[in-house]
């Protein structure tokens, strides 16, 4: 199951330098594609949000897309949000 709480928990690893830009890219590409196969679930309250912010973060290691540290606080406060 995929909560909203692991989405944050991982860009705060990215804050505090624990992975790169690109390691959180590939992560959340893993958990999209796990999610589309049916191989992890999505928490239903969290649903859109989640799918949002994996849509954004799986492609932020790629130049056109690089998100900056008001993006990564963005997103959390919309994962934060009921």
């Amino acid at each position: 199951m995929v909560y909203r709480d692991d989405i944050i928990a991982k860009i705060n690893a990215r804050f505090s330098g624990q992975i790169s830009p690109a390691a959180l890219a590939t992560w959340a590409f893993d958990i999209f594609y796990a999610i589309d196969q049916g191989e992890e679930v999505v928490d239903a309250e969290g649903s859109d949000a989640i799918a949002d912010v994996l849509d954004e973060l799986m492609f932020a290691d790629e130049a056109p897309f690089v998100l900056g540290d008001a993006d990564l606080r963005r997103m959390i406060a919309r994962l934060e949000q009921p």
